[in-house]
């Protein structure tokens, strides 16, 4: 059998080149088919011809405001706690929980004998409070203040009707004595050796020899006398350097009670051991002797207290309402102890018992969080509208009373608790989920708009004002001047008027992401570039439509 001539390599190379343009023409087809495709599709699906898309709004007049909102639970407010001292018994109850009172009358009956009891222990304990007085009297402060040491006044705080721990609070001092007969001043330079005279002049022009004390750090140290320069005063020295005056050695003279009456020194002057500074009137006692007087005006309070019961033999309401509870007064734990006041003798004569709580039905409050976001632009006083689902759909209208600026944290957020107060009706009950929102800014006959129709740059804000519905274009672009905006409308304060009608297009969610030599953009048809389709689109790599193979090499 004879054999085929082979080709010769000529031949072959030029088959192959043949081959290679085929194949890069079948390539640059599919390509611009796919781009054709692409552009169609996009067009069809995406483009501003689409009339769906193209929304119409016309500016109106109307009310715009804007609101912090949250959500609480209702509380009663001013709910008012009868309390009788823990020794003393009731005899009789004449209201029970539900029942509504008036201001005076009679809630229960009390035991005398309980009353003249606790009258007598409490007296008691006033006479042994006497006694420890008298000792605590010797421990009183000194209506003088004199100086414990020789020196000279360069500075005084305190003036005649002064409160002394204010003087204190403020300064850290009632006046301030020079020790050692020196005011001192630095200044920055180097340029001095200690033992230097130096020549300085205090802004009154004074001048006073000085002399370098010490050159540290490219800081020189000049003391002067401290006869005549006052305290803080910015001097010159040698007419180069400035600085400010100090004490050189200082001691402070201080205070903790009473009033100053009178200041017996003035600045500058000298000042020997034992010399007064000051005169003080309202002089305090020890800290022993004031905590005993506080026990002793609590005991008062507590006698007046049972000398009433004991007289009127009864506890009357202190306000109209309802009563909300009756306590069970053989309940110790419903005892509120009063600090100091138990006695030696272990009586609890000197706590309370809660024995009738009164809800006076006036209002009730809603505590909110309020992030930091938007906790400065709420204030006490603005208006607030509450709905309480288990009620029904009707607002009520309510105002802030109280912003706590004190923060807490949620969530990796700081919060605010804002307090708002609303009148009661009669189906508000305590414990009732509440929503609320507090109006922070309002405005009345606006121009308003969707905000979804007003584009925003950077710097301007403008609407379209004409759309063509044959190219599918927006047109008239007019730049607007924004106000107030809820999230959904916002008002326009400049450059349209009442009746105006713009056009835009709606935003939509729409996921289309297409992937070409690395970028990626999908959509839900499936259609991708330079990767796999499989909702039957187009694969450049390796197939299109799914079938067709595109050869790799001969």
């Amino acid at each position: 059998m004879s054999m085929a001539p082979r080709e010769s390599k000529a031949a072959v190379r030029k088959k192959r080149v043949r081959r290679t343009i085929i194949i890069l023409l079948v390539v640059a087809v599919v390509l611009v088919a796919a781009v054709l495709i692409l552009r169609q599709y996009v067009t069809e699906n995406y483009g501003t011809s689409s009339e769906s898309e193209i929304e119409t709004a016309e500016v109106t007049t109307g009310s715009i405001i804007s609101t912090v909102s949250g959500s609480g639970t209702l509380t009663s407010d001013d709910v008012e706690e009868v309390t009788i001292p823990s020794s003393v018994s009731i005899s009789t109850y004449y209201v029970s929980a539900e029942d509504t009172v008036e201001e005076g009358d009679i809630l229960a009956t009390i035991d005398t004998d309980s009353v003249l009891e606790a009258l007598a222990d409490v007296q008691t304990q006033l006479d042994e409070l006497d006694e420890e007085l008298e000792e605590a009297s010797e421990d009183a402060v000194s209506s003088t203040l004199t100086s414990s040491v020789s020196g000279r006044v360069k500075v005084i705080y305190a003036q005649a009707d002064d409160d002394v721990s204010t003087v204190m609070y403020e300064y850290g001092a009632l006046m301030i004595l020079s020790l050692d007969g020196y005011m001192a001043v630095d200044i920055d330079t180097a340029d001095y050796a200690v033992g230097d005279s130096v020549t300085v002049v205090d802004s009154d022009g004074d001048s006073y020899t000085g002399t370098v004390s010490a050159v540290s750090a490219g800081v020189t140290t000049i003391l002067l006398t401290d006869n005549g320069p006052a305290y803080q005063d910015t001097v010159t020295v040698d007419e180069t350097y400035t600085g400010v005056l100090y004490i050189h050695e200082p001691l402070k003279i201080t205070g903790y009670a009473g009033t100053v009456s009178s200041v017996s020194v003035s600045e500058n002057t000298s000042v020997s051991s034992g010399t007064t500074l000051l005169n003080l009137s309202n002089t305090s006692y020890s800290a022993n002797y004031n905590q005993l007087l506080a026990e002793r005006e609590e005991l008062e309070e507590l006698y007046q207290t049972l000398i009433t019961l004991y007289k009127d033999g009864a506890i009357v309401s202190p306000i109209s309402g309802t009563v909300e509870s009756v306590s069970d007064t053989s309940t110790s734990s419903s005892s509120t102890a009063v600090s100091g006041m138990t006695g030696d003798s272990g009586s609890s004569s000197g706590s309370e018992t809660t024995v009738v709580t009164i809800n006076p039905n006036t209002s009730m409050s809603v505590t909110i969080s309020v992030d930091e976001t938007d906790i400065l632009s709420v204030a006490v006083g603005q208006e607030a509208s509450i709905t309480v689902s288990s009620i029904g759909d009707e607002t009520y209208t309510g105002s802030v009373t109280e912003v706590d600026k004190t923060a807490s944290s949620s969530g990796g957020v700081s919060v605010y608790s804002v307090v708002v107060t609303v009148d009661k009706t009669d189906e508000m009950l305590s414990g009732m989920s509440a929503s609320v929102y507090i109006t922070i800014e309002g405005v009345e006959n606006a121009l308003i708009l969707p905000e979804d129709a007003v584009q925003t740059t950077s710097s301007t804000s403008y609407v379209y004002t004409a759309y063509d519905e044959t190219t599918g274009e927006l047109s008239g672009m007019v730049e607007v001047t924004t106000g107030l905006s809820n999230g959904t409308y916002i008002e326009i304060t400049d450059g349209l008027s009442e009746g105006d009608t713009v056009y835009y297009t709606e935003s939509e969610d729409d996921s289309f992401t297409f992937s070409f030599g690395g970028m990626d953009r999908s959509d839900s048809s499936g259609f991708s570039m330079g990767g796999s389709n499989s909702g039957g689109g187009m694969d450049m790599g390796g197939n299109i439509g799914g079938g067709m193979s595109m050869p790799g090499g001969e």
